[in-house]
């Protein structure tokens, strides 16, 4: 009886003990740190089906570069309704980014699509690009904050070292460049 109760207090320790950790970076806005610990404990200690860690972990990766990992937490995001609207969100970002990439890679056309908006970069340029709310010079494409006056994005592609297409967003304020997205 105590082994079991043992095992169980170092099971539930283990698994508040990632969770705290995670909340702890992701408090500090070390993004890129957090995002690496949750991917590293993700399949260890239940986190798999604790949705705060999910959350925590998602919206961590979504700072980054590296919002591809975003698909493993919204897939598992289904027990309650606030999971559920987490996995929607996450999941909108990911078909907003997938859309822009053809519509820059493939010219492909983007019109009379009805996604959820949200407050997150990827999502205003979609709708501002969809609206054809932009400039257009050298293929780089230019869009001012529907919001904020004094903010602005630039939108582009840029091939890597391995001749891959990556979708570039610059952020501007104030016309000082403050902070780049980079989607492959």
């Amino acid at each position: 009886m105590k082994l079991i109760l043992f095992i169980m207090m170092t099971t539930l320790f283990l698994f508040s003990s990632n969770l705290s950790s995670l909340y702890k970076l992701y408090e500090k806005q070390a993004y890129e740190k957090a995002c690496n610990y949750g991917l590293k404990y993700l399949y260890k200690n239940h986190n798999l089906s604790n949705e705060k860690y999910l959350t925590l972990y998602a919206l961590s990766c979504l700072e980054t570069d590296k919002i591809d990992r975003i698909a493993v937490p919204m897939i598992h995001l289904k027990s309650t309704k606030d999971a559920r609207a987490n996995a929607n969100y996450f999941g909108t970002i990911l078909l907003q980014k997938q859309l822009l990439l053809q519509a820059l890679v493939d010219k492909k056309e983007l019109y009379d699509l009805h996604l959820p908006k949200t407050n997150f970069v990827l999502s205003k340029i979609f709708y501002l690009f969809m609206q054809k709310k932009y400039e257009l010079k050298n293929e780089v494409y230019k869009f001012q904050d529907a919001q904020k006056e004094n903010i602005r994005y630039q939108l582009y592609l840029q091939k890597s070292k391995k001749n891959r297409k990556s979708m570039i967003i610059d952020v501007y304020k104030d016309d000082k460049f403050i902070k780049r997205y980079r989607y492959e």
